[in-house]
């Protein structure tokens, strides 16, 4: 993504396969308890949706920027827009995942402490049974089936290094053009003031002697 103002655009589809007892109420997973198992267990564990937000570093480890996790049979309602996204209140409005289905919004990302906001998303989430699926089916990304579309990036999503001036652009133009401006307005008013200072004499000393 390369972005130098933390704003970024994937519109990326992700397909999560899960078993769900619906009388429980949970999730059903089947793992072994070791490699040398052979037998495999169940685990029933909440239906719940977790998204996380890493900044994916070459050299360094991967830096851990946010999460959102909510239950799906309690699922929060998305703000309509960015500017209403705030943080997740126990009084806020929620629904049912597995009986509406579909759901689209904002929601906020929180740090490691959760209480402070590191972020919010855009997404939309859709429940279907295996039989639905299978009428419907979809790829992963954005691919066929039901291809999405490029996502519209911001301008300043590019690789700096590649792109030096633009870089020096958005670092210093657009993000200091206030404090450019202003300084600029300064040294222009100081020279004025300095050329009239240093010429006040010269002028004075002129009208007295007459020339």
């Amino acid at each position: 993504m390369w972005s130098l103002t933390g704003e970024g655009n994937f519109n990326w589809r992700f397909i999560l396969p899960f078993d769900y007892l619906l009388a429980e109420q949970k999730i059903v997973l089947k793992k072994k308890e070791s490699i040398f198992s052979w037998d495999e267990t169940e685990v029933k564990l909440p239906a719940k949706l977790t998204l996380q937000v890493w900044d994916a570093d070459h050299i360094s480890a991967d830096d851990f920027l946010g999460s959102f996790s909510e239950e799906l049979t309690r699922f929060p309602r998305g703000a309509k827009s960015m500017e209403r996204c705030d943080l997740i209140t126990p009084d806020m409005p929620t629904v049912n995942l597995f009986k509406q289905k579909r759901i689209k919004g904002w929601w906020p990302f929180l740090q490691e402490n959760r209480t402070m906001m590191a972020g919010k998303v855009e997404a939309e989430i859709e429940l279907l049974t295996a039989e639905e699926a299978e009428q419907r089916p979809v790829g992963e990304g954005r691919n066929s089936p039901e291809p999405l579309d490029k996502p519209n990036r911001p301008d300043t999503s590019f690789i700096w290094f590649l792109n030096p001036l633009k870089s020096m652009n958005y670092l210093f133009c657009k993000r200091f053009k206030k404090v450019f401006i202003r300084l600029a307005v300064f040294i222009m008013v100081t020279l004025l003031v300095v050329l009239l200072v240093y010429n006040i004499p010269r002028y004075a000393a002129k009208r007295i002697v007459g020339a």
